[in-house]
């Protein structure tokens, strides 16, 4: 009933209420296209504090449900296109919201990281033996955590907990392999006969 009223009015301006509807509808798809960048600005240029991932989060399902009902229906896409945009722009912004999160929680690993090694190095200084430790996967570890360190000075901008993590796990391989060689020296010579221990014995003592 409304409807046919307004249909009514416009037809004596000589309008009709399709076209004014596809206008309204291109009007709104184009104008969300642009709604959420002065937020993503805010966020690039200051900071994402305050805003809830979650929130964003269930907003983006949300658009991106309503696009998918509209385009299953085979509607005019003036009439859900917004939700499109919508989607992609909530996209990018819980992108920065992550990127905090991870920053955040990178360097909060980067102790645990390291804690890794250090049950290994005592097991290896009580026992007095690295047992089954692999040299080539260490040195294969500590090669690669010092490539890393180079890396993320010169390609990272010198990141900080990046350069952090992978210097002190580049440190504590290093201790690995000079257990390594140090225990493995040991146990080669408490391997050899008592004679050729008392040989060797007398050859440092000269």
């Amino acid at each position: 009933m409304l409807v046919e009223k307004i249909e009514e009015l416009l037809n004596l301006f000589g309008l009709e209420l399709a076209m004014i509807s596809n206008l309204l509808g291109i009007g709104i798809v184009v104008g969300s296209s642009l709604i959420k960048i002065p937020q993503l600005y805010t966020i690039y240029t200051k900071s994402s504090r305050g805003l809830s991932l979650s929130a964003f989060t269930l907003e983006t399902i949300a658009y991106f449900v309503n696009y998918v009902y509209g385009y299953v229906h085979a509607y005019p896409f003036t009439t859900y296109g917004e939700n499109l945009t919508l989607t992609f722009q909530n996209i990018i912004i819980v992108g920065f919201i992550l990127k905090k999160f991870v920053d955040i929680t990178f360097t909060l690993s980067i102790p645990l990281s390291l804690a890794s090694k250090l049950p290994q190095i005592f097991s290896n200084y009580r026992n007095k033996s690295t047992g089954s430790l692999s040299p080539i996967t260490t040195f294969a570890q500590f090669a690669g955590c010092c490539v890393r360190v180079l890396t993320s000075i010169k390609n990272a901008n010198g990141d900080i907990p990046m350069t952090v993590s992978f210097a002190g796990a580049a440190a504590l391989n290093g201790v690995l392999i000079l257990q390594i060689v140090t225990y493995s020296r040991k146990q080669h010579y408490f391997s050899l006969p008592s004679h050729h221990r008392a040989v060797s014995k007398e050859k440092r003592v000269d």
